[in-house]
């Protein structure tokens, strides 16, 4: 089972085993699909922050296109078209409804124990990718 596999497969199965239309699952899908290379990219981000002198020039360059405030106004206006131009590549690309039902077949096909991994192929990824987050913003703080 592949990645991909798991993740739109088992949003499918988890929701149509509610008495759902699993097609929503692919919505599911897609946000977590996002919100993943989302993490990729602030890992990669931060770990150029830890190399000595990117952090200050970083802080610089983005204090003179913000201002100085607390940079919540600088997350949102980064975040949500980086969020929405993700979800939109990968609704169109890797998530698309072609794409949905295939691994959605192919996740069906699976034996029962191997459907039951699925959750775990997907979430430890994520959480390891949510961990170096964590360590290297902890670092890039002095902590």
């Amino acid at each position: 089972m592949t990645f991909f596999e798991a993740l739109y497969g088992s949003q499918y199965w988890e929701i149509s085993q509610q008495g759902k239309n699993g097609n929503k699952g692919r919505l599911n899908a897609n946000l977590f699909l996002s919100a993943f290379v989302i993490l990729i990219i602030l890992d990669t981000c931060l770990v150029f922050f830890l190399v000595p002198g990117v952090y200050d020039s970083a802080t610089r360059m983005l204090s003179n296109i913000f201002g100085y405030g607390n940079g919540k106004s600088a997350g949102k206006l980064l975040a949500i078209p980086l969020m929405g131009g993700i979800y939109f590549v990968a609704s169109r690309t890797i998530g698309s409804e072609a794409n949905f039902k295939t691994h959605v077949d192919r996740f069906l096909k699976l034996p029962e124990a191997e459907k039951a991994k699925a959750n775990k192929k997907v979430l430890t990824p994520f959480l390891i990718l949510l961990g170096i987050l964590f360590l290297s913003s902890m670092i890039s703080l002095g902590l």
